[in-house]
């Protein structure tokens, strides 16, 4: 087997590979009445290298690659391309169970099995056997590759003092990446807090009481006048907002519906057209992500086809959209010139009047989607939709529109810091998943703790290995014999 670059090895250490420190497993197909755990590739914490959730199986049912049986202390290790980090070491409540043949299963001899173990966890394993994988469809490497890899075995001693440090580093450091995964779900909720208190006023108590505002009505009467001019005479009249979906708001505040603050409410072509290599952009679900829309990954249609299907939706520069089919409630405001359509899977919603604050809206929106029981206003099953007609009729806090500025405003401004936790939190997990590495970087070099010059050298611990493994190699020889010799004997 290829390797990288030789480290040079402390005193008393000596180069070994792990087919000579590691027994092989016992392969046996489980009896049909047989009550098993079964360990495959889904039974395996990548990141907390551990087996959970084994599947408790009968023989019967078992699938014909339940062939490997393991004990307590052995190592698995995937042997698969996409999986090589799916490595784990046995549990006691799981010895004597049975493991897919998709792994190979480490059996440490005379030696501590979390050596091996922070063998195969390290970078320098995973690129090792990354690179002879074979196979197209299913890329996957050999048993002997994983048992020719070479690394440096320490004196016996020393392995223990290694293997003790590592688990208070190592724990330390699961300690921290805990606690920076518990953050994402911290930020989200703060986002959520954020437009919580945006559309209830609370964002901007302390403004209101600096500043004079313009009068509500007076602005929802010169939108209701724009409003009237741009619609069909069948939806002149907007409808009324919900009334069970008020909660308290500034008395300078009215509530009203969605519906008439938009001059259109509609969703995109209700069939899926031809697609085109080139042409015009054709949005849906997956080209809005992150409060914005991306041409990147589009489908296309023909000038034809745009033509058929604009008049009735067309976006525009300054409309807001909202995916209203599968992944419900992702919005975006249209900041392009370009021109595009939609699919059914994305409603758009063109304000009535300049005096709308689509910012705003989008807020509003946004909010509702966090906060209402989105299970009550969907419908299908493998597809779930949000109907047009219910958010004609949401009920939006409709503040003065000097207000709307600035809450706008702050909403960008605190969405922006979370932006800025966000990529702090993404950089600080890269080094924490780093720190792992160098960690065991630095035992494999023999720089985690202090040798000792009295503990027996690793060459003597070697050669007991061998005779143990040929041992071994011995016994399973004689019992497979015999094995043959009483199969032969009940035959006859």
């Amino acid at each position: 087997m290829t390797q990288q670059e030789e480290v040079k090895l402390p005193e008393g250490w000596i180069n070994t590979t792990i087919g000579e420190v590691c027994n092989k497993p016992i392969q046996r197909k489980p009896e049909d009445d047989e009550s098993f755990h079964y360990i495959d590739i889904g039974s395996v914490n990548r990141s907390a290298k551990t087996i959970e959730g084994a599947s408790e199986i009968i023989g019967k049912d078992a699938p014909s690659r339940a062939r490997k049986t393991v004990d307590e202390g052995d190592i698995i290790v995937s042997m698969t391309r996409p999986n090589l980090n799916a490595v784990a070491k046995v549990q006691a409540e799981l010895s004597g169970q049975i493991a897919s043949t998709g792994f190979d299963v480490l059996k440490p001899i005379l030696i501590e099995p979390d050596w091996v173990f922070a063998t195969v966890k390290s970078e320098r394993f995973i690129q090792a056997v990354s690179g002879i994988t074979q196979g197209a469809l299913y890329p996957a490497c050999k048993a002997a590759d994983i048992r020719n890899f070479e690394f440096g075995l320490p004196p016996l001693p020393e392995q223990k003092r290694i293997v003790e440090k590592l688990d208070g580093l190592l724990a330390q450091v699961d300690t921290i990446q805990q606690r920076l995964n518990s953050l994402p779900d911290i930020i989200k909720r703060f986002r959520q807090s954020v437009l919580a208190a945006a559309v209830s006023g609370n964002l901007t108590e302390k403004w209101r009481q600096n500043n004079s505002v313009s009068d509500v009505e007076e602005s929802l009467i010169l939108i209701g006048d724009e409003r009237a001019k741009k619609v069909t005479a069948r939806t002149k009249v907007p409808q009324e907002h919900l009334k069970d979906e008020e909660y308290p708001i500034p008395e300078k505040w009215k509530w009203v519906s969605l519906d008439s603050l938009a001059a259109k409410i509609v969703d995109g072509v209700h069939h899926k057209p031809v697609y085109t290599e080139v042409g015009i952009p054709f949005m849906s679900v997956k080209d809005i992500q992150n409060g914005n829309m991306t041409f990147d990954f589009c489908k296309y249609i023909s000038e034809e086809t745009h033509r058929e299907i604009h008049p009735r939706c067309n976006p525009e520069k300054g409309d807001l959209l909202i995916t209203k089919s599968g992944t419900i409630g992702r919005t975006a405001i249209v900041k392009t010139e370009e021109v595009f359509d939609l699919f059914v899977s994305v409603a758009l919603i063109k304000p009535a009047s300049s005096n709308v604050n689509i910012n705003f809206i989008d807020i509003a929106l946004r909010k509702w989607v966090n906060s209402i029981d989105i299970s009550s206003r969907v419908v299908g099953t493998a597809i779930k939709n949000l109907h047009l007609r219910d958010m004609r009729v949401l009920a939006i806090p409709f503040a003065p529109l000097q207000e709307q500025t600035e809450i706008v405003r702050l909403v960008e401004q605190y969405f922006a810091l979370a932006d800025t936790l966000e990529k702090n939190l993404a950089n600080a997990k890269q080094r924490v998943d780093n720190l792992t590495q160098s960690i065991l970087a630095k035992a494999f070099k023999g720089e985690l703790v202090p040798q000792d010059p009295n503990d027996e050298p690793a060459d003597k611990l070697l050669e007991r290995i061998k005779a143990a493994r040929l041992e071994t190699e011995k016994l399973e020889k004689a019992a497979k014999k015999a094995a043959k010799a009483s199969a032969k004997k009940a035959v006859k």
